[in-house]
C-alpha cells in the first residue's frame, strides 16, 4: 500500500511538473502571439499610412510633383555647392592657420634660444664683479696707506725739523753753559789773582 502512494506522489510530481512546463510554454505563446499582433497592427498602420500618402499624391497632378522634386534637387544642388564652398574655405582657413602657428613656433623658439641664459658668462660675469671689487678695495687700501706714509713722513719731517731745533738749541745752550762756565772761572780766577 505505501507503494501505491508513493508511486501517486511520484506521478503527482511528474504532472506538476509537466503543468509547469505547459505553463511556461504557454506563456511564451502568448507573447509571441502578442508580438506577432503589435506586428500586424504596425504593418496594417503603415498600409493605411501608405494609402493616404497614395490618395494625397494622387490628387496632385504629376506635373506638380514632378516640378516639386525638380524644386528639391535644385535646393539639394544648391547646398551641395555651399558645402563644397565651406569646405574649401575651410582649407584655406585651416592652411592659414598653420602658417601662422608654424610663424608663431619659430618666433617663440628664437625668442626662446635668445634668452636662454649662459651660465658660463654670468659666472664670468660674476667673477668680473668680485675682481672688480677686490680692485677697488685694494685701490683703496693702497690710497689709504699712501696717506698714512704721507702723514708719516710729514710727522717724520717735523720730528726731524723739531729735533734738529732742539739739538741747535741744546748746542746753543751747550754754548751759553760752557762760556758761562769759562766765564765763571775766569771770575774765580780773577778774583784769587785780586785776593
Amino acid at each position: 500500500m505505501s507503494l501505491t502512494i508513493q508511486h501517486i506522489i511520484t506521478d503527482a510530481k511528474q504532472l506538476a511538473k509537466r503543468l509547469k512546463e505547459r505553463e511556461s510554454i504557454a506563456d511564451t505563446l502568448l507573447t509571441e502571439t502578442l508580438a506577432l499582433n503589435k506586428k500586424i497592427d504596425a504593418m496594417k498602420q503603415f498600409q493605411e499610412e501608405v494609402e493616404q500618402l497614395n490618395e494625397v499624391a494622387n490628387q496632385k497632378p504629376h506635373s506638380q510633383l514632378i516640378e516639386n522634386i525638380q524644386k528639391e534637387n535644385r535646393h539639394l544642388r544648391e547646398i551641395q555647392q555651399e558645402n563644397r564652398e565651406l569646405k574649401s574655405t575651410l582649407e584655406d582657413y585651416h592652411c592659414t592657420l598653420e602658417h601662422i602657428m608654424s610663424k608663431y613656433r619659430e618666433h617663440t623658439n628664437e625668442r626662446i634660444y635668445r634668452s636662454k641664459i649662459d651660465l658660463k658668462a654670468v659666472q664670468n660675469q660674476r667673477y668680473q664683479s668680485i675682481i672688480q671689487q677686490q680692485a677697488d678695495k685694494i685701490k683703496e687700501m693702497a690710497a689709504v696707506m699712501q696717506r698714512a706714509a704721507a702723514l708719516d713722513d710729514d710727522s717724520m719731517l717735523g720730528y726731524q725739523e723739531m729735533v734738529s731745533k732742539l739739538s741747535a738749541e741744546n748746542k746753543g745752550l751747550r754754548e751759553l753753559l760752557h762760556l758761562s762756565k769759562n766765564s765763571a772761572t775766569e771770575d774765580k780766577n780773577m778774583q784769587t789773582e785780586t785776593s
